[in-house]
């Protein structure tokens, strides 16, 4: 079911919001089971991994599904720099809240969720060029095997996160509507289901049984520091990546298309995001996640949808939002309206089929306003002849 949203000529799916609601809810549980239950049950640490395999893959596709506009600097800083800065800030303080020790390394934002936003304002600013490269996300996903084996890439500026999971956002960035309802279309699309759950237990088991650690399906550090060596990190990312685009084709495939009693939580998602994990910081500390009632898959899973209802509402949206317009208020001036001097089609381009192009419009319109003017003096000589008047030079005919 599609419908028009107010100020937009796009038509609106409810699909792609249903999908958001979902993978912010695997957000939500994957991190509050990481705080105890991953340790004490082998069963939710397979979930752990299997979750932790394609829910943000996933959600960069998403993204860079949304991304078709082009992207002012000035409204991303607002979006997401800003929020980026503040929500590592919260994260830092709910640490040291806690008694924990944490350094404010706002360039290193492993210790928070915060790196998603960082991520998604470099993609943001680059995917318009980097999209029209061809073969953009299998040329993004070697380089992204290839930087595994490197040392340089690390947390600093989420380096190695926006290499890993970039060949996502510009899936989603090229993703085309049509294909969506081409998928949705197939016949056979029930199958994707079992071919995902048997690969979301199939690795997951493997890695576990031998001891491996999930890291690498984070994307925050290179092979070695994963505890691998090189050529079995490539497989696994490789894996990562099959598994996931599998997960992103199935959701497009058989979730409703259609408005349900939870759908609005997709368009309050950045709050859910932002609030989350410093405020599972604070339950930790407080020795909450520990209550025995609460070291249990299914009371976890009841906290974890009490976060995504109440963080997604519309009064904390509400709050989220009027910070950020506050905050830019105060920080930005105002955008001045420049006067349009009817340059931009010659200043748009530097490329020389583009020059050429506007010096032929230029010789056109010479051209035609010659032939014009050389139309109208003949016109003004005949009529000076047929009536005796001084012509264009002033000078009186004879008859």
């Amino acid at each position: 079911m599609r419908e028009k949203e107010k100020g937009l000529a796009l038509p609106y799916s409810y699909l792609v919001d249903n999908i958001k609601v979902l993978l912010i809810f695997l957000v939500v549980f994957n991190h509050i089971i990481a705080f105890q239950l991953v340790r004490d049950d082998l069963v939710v640490r397979h979930v752990w991994y299997a979750i932790t395999i394609f829910h943000m893959p996933a959600f960069v596709f998403v993204s860079g599904y949304l991304c078709k506009k082009p992207q002012s600097v000035m409204k991303n800083v607002k979006n997401l720099l800003i929020p980026y800065i503040l929500g590592y800030s919260l994260t830092w303080y709910a640490y040291i809240w806690c008694g924990n020790s944490m350094d404010y390394e706002i360039l290193r934002p492993s210790g928070s969720a915060m790196w998603y936003l960082l991520a998604l304002f470099i993609f943001r600013l680059t995917i318009e060029a980097l999209g029209k490269i061809r073969l953009v996300v299998p040329l993004s996903i070697v380089f992204a095997l290839w930087a595994g084996t490197r040392p340089e890439f690390t947390t600093y500026l989420s380096t190695s996160r926006i290499v890993v999971f970039f060949p996502f956002f510009a899936a989603g960035y090229l993703w085309d509507s049509k294909y969506t309802e081409a998928v949705r279309r197939f016949k056979g699309k029930w199958v994707l289901i079992p071919i995902s759950g048997i690969l979301l237990f199939a690795v997951p088991h493997f890695m576990i049984s031998s001891g491996m650690p999930v890291d690498i399906f984070r994307g925050n550090h290179s092979y070695v520091l994963c505890g691998l060596t090189d050529e079995l990190g490539i497989i696994l990312r490789l894996l990562m990546y099959l598994i996931s685009f599998v997960l992103i084709l199935t959701f497009f495939a058989v979730l409703p298309d259609r408005k349900l009693p939870w759908t609005f939580i997709g368009r309050n998602t950045m709050g859910i995001y932002f609030f989350h994990y410093p405020i599972m910081i604070v339950m930790s500390g407080l020795l909450i996640l520990k209550i025995p009632a609460l070291v249990n898959v299914w009371a976890l899973l009841g906290v974890s949808l009490v976060f995504v209802l109440v963080l997604g509402s519309p009064p904390v949206d509400f709050l989220y939002n009027g910070v950020l317009k506050l905050l830019s208020l105060i920080l930005f001036k105002r955008e001045k309206k420049v006067k349009d001097e009817g340059l931009e089609d010659e200043y748009d381009g530097d490329d020389e089929v583009q020059y050429e192009l506007i010096l032929k419009q230029r010789r056109k319109a010479i051209e035609e306003l010659a032939a014009t003017l050389e139309t109208e003096g003949q016109t003004i000589e005949k009529a000076a002849q047929q009536t005796g008047q001084p012509d264009s030079s002033g000078e009186q005919k004879e008859h």
